[in-house]
C-alpha cells in the first residue's frame, strides 16, 4: 500500500466515523441546510441588500452583508431544526438505525470526496507517479473517474488523463 491508499482509507474512514457519530438524519439535514442556505442567499441577497444599514457605504458591501446574513440565518435555523429532530429520534429509539444508515451515507460521501480528488489528480502528472501506479485503490477510482467523465463539462473532461 502507498500513501495514496492510506489517504483514501483515512478520508473514507473519517467520513464513516463522523456519519456514525451524527447519524443519517443529521447528515442529510446538514447537507440540505447548507444547500438551502446557499440557494436562498444567492437568490435573495440582491433584494434584501436594499434593507441593509445605510452605514454600509458601498452597494457591493451591502450585497455581501445581505448574502452573509441570509446564509447565516438560514443555516442557524436549519441547525436548530436538526438538533430538535435528532433529539426526537433519540427519544423514539430509532437512534441505532439512524447511526447505521449514517455509516452508509459516510461511505458514499467519503467515496465521492476521493473521486473528486482523483478527478483533480487527473489534471496533473500525479497519476504517472510511482505512488499512484503502485497504489491498490487507484485502479478502481480511475475507472470510477472515467465513468463520471460524460457528466463533466467537455472542456474539463478532455483535460483529465490517467495514462
Amino acid at each position: 500500500m502507498t500513501g495514496f491508499d492510506y489517504a483514501v482509507l483515512v478520508i473514507v474512514g473519517l467520513s464513516i466515523l463522523l456519519s456514525v457519530m451524527r447519524g443519517l438524519v443529521q447528515e442529510v439535514m446538514a447537507l440540505v441546510g447548507w444547500a438551502v442556505a446557499a440557494w436562498l442567499a444567492i437568490h435573495y441577497a440582491a433584494p434584501i441588500s436594499v434593507y441593509m444599514p445605510a452605514g454600509i457605504p458601498d452597494e457591493r458591501l451591502r450585497y455581501l452583508a445581505a448574502l452573509v446574513a441570509i446564509f447565516a440565518g438560514v443555516w442557524l435555523f436549519s441547525a436548530l431544526l436538526r438538533i430538535t429532530i435528532t433529539q426526537f429520534l433519540k427519544s423514539t429509539g430509532l437512534n441505532p438505525l439512524d447511526r447505521m444508515l449514517g455509516a452508509v451515507f459516510g461511505l458514499a460521501r467519503g467515496t465521492l470526496f476521493v473521486l473528486l480528488l482523483v478527478l483533480i489528480a487527473g489534471l496533473t502528472s500525479f497519476p504517472s507517479s510511482r505512488v499512484w501506479r503502485d497504489a491498490m485503490f487507484s485502479p478502481p477510482f480511475e475507472e470510477l473517474a472515467k465513468l463520471s467523465l460524460p457528466w463533466l463539462p467537455t472542456a474539463l473532461a478532455q483535460r483529465i488523463h490517467y495514462e
